[in-house]
């Protein structure tokens, strides 16, 4: 018997040596042990030994009380044996086909668009829980900007838009059930990416890829300035890519004393609890709305903070009145004095130029 002949086989037969085929580039091992036993040792085809501590870096290996979890890639064809405290019912089982299960995403998606995610790794028609495979299975879901610059040695960074746990939280609905459930936030800017979501353990790996469009977020906000009662809207302006009849704002508005209260309404203007007290009030919610090619979305409204001025007085503003009484004595006495220092000026000066006149030096 071959690995290449089937996905999973069990083997049960003397001394648990199983072959692999020149045709594998990669099969894993899983290897039941009876309770509180060692990990196993691999006997490779040339004689040579793998072990739980020591093996090279193509080799995966995992191990829990009861279990290996082996993954072998390009490995040596031919004969190979595991010796161990090996469980004589269940023995040693071999899969060489996994894949992972996800509903594609749209082609063109949004900035700020939250999806969910229901991913699965499975192998052929057997999902691969907690009990048939092993725990810790997640999802790591990201976006990986084409790199157009062929010369360059490096390769872009992916963007992590979120890591999942099959923990039964969030979204999740069961822990350990092999089938991950997660919501997921683009907050990158627009523009092409390719969308990778790749579901693992410690041992095993397996990716989804699609090309993605990122659009411009679909959804701006606005917010009035509040009247003399504290009455506000909000102004909510849509894309031409979505129904503008289609949408629903919901969310949260904190008043500058950390009151929360929810908002939500449809339309352009929605009504804003009264602005009482003057300072920041900050804004976070969701959008939802439909396509004009009749796909719903959900977007991300970011936080914003809107400052709210206390109202203007009217008395501050006025022009005081002209003081009189003292004031007015000061002012001439002022006029008067300003008065009698030029008159006294103009004499001075008159009469150095007539002293200059009569010198012997002008008369000659």
């Amino acid at each position: 018997m071959t690995a290449s002949h089937a996905g999973e086989q069990s083997a049960r037969w003397l001394s648990n040596t199983f072959r692999i085929d020149p045709s594998i580039s990669s099969i894993t091992l899983l290897i039941e042990r009876e309770t509180a036993t060692t990990p196993v040792v691999l006997i490779r085809p040339d004689g040579s030994k793998y072990y739980y501590q020591d093996h090279p870096d193509n080799v995966s290996w995992a191990a829990t009380a009861n279990r290996d979890v082996i993954t072998l890639w390009q490995p040596e064809p031919g004969p190979w044996q595991a010796t161990g405290k090996i469980n004589r019912h269940r023995g040693i089982s071999l899969l060489s086909v996994f894949e992972v299960q996800l509903a594609p995403l749209p082609e063109r998606i949004f900035q700020h668009e939250v999806f969910k995610l229901d991913a699965e790794l499975r192998h052929q028609d057997t999902r691969l829980d907690a009990n048939y495979y092993l725990k810790d299975l997640s999802l790591r879901a990201q976006l990986i900007k084409p790199d157009k610059d062929e010369t360059s040695a490096f390769a872009p960074v992916p963007l992590v838009i979120g890591d999942f746990a099959d923990d039964g939280t969030g979204l999740d609905a069961y822990p350990s059930d092999g089938k991950l459930t997660a919501e997921v936030l683009v907050d990158t800017l627009p523009g092409e990416y390719l969308f990778q979501a790749q579901i693992s353990n410690r041992v095993l790996a397996r990716t989804h890829e699609q090309p993605v469009l990122v659009y411009p977020m679909p959804v701006t906000l606005g917010f009035s300035t509040p009247d003399a009662n504290g009455k506000w809207q909000m102004k909510v302006t849509a894309a031409s890519v979505l129904l503008p009849d289609s949408l629903v704002v919901t969310g949260e508005l904190t008043t500058p004393d950390r009151q929360s209260m929810a908002v939500s309404g449809t339309g352009a203007n929605i009504r804003l609890p009264d602005a009482v007290d003057p300072g920041n009030y900050y804004w976070q919610g969701r959008a939802f709305a439909t396509t004009r090619e009749g796909r719903e979305v959900q977007l991300n409204l970011m936080e914003q903070v809107i400052r709210v001025s206390p109202p203007v007085s009217v008395a501050a503003v006025e022009t005081p009145p002209v003081k009189t009484g003292l004031s007015m004595i000061y002012l001439l006495a002022g006029i008067t004095l300003l008065t009698a220092l030029l008159a006294t000026g103009w004499f001075l000066r008159k009469k150095i130029i007539g002293r200059r006149k009569n010198s012997p030096e002008q008369q000659s």
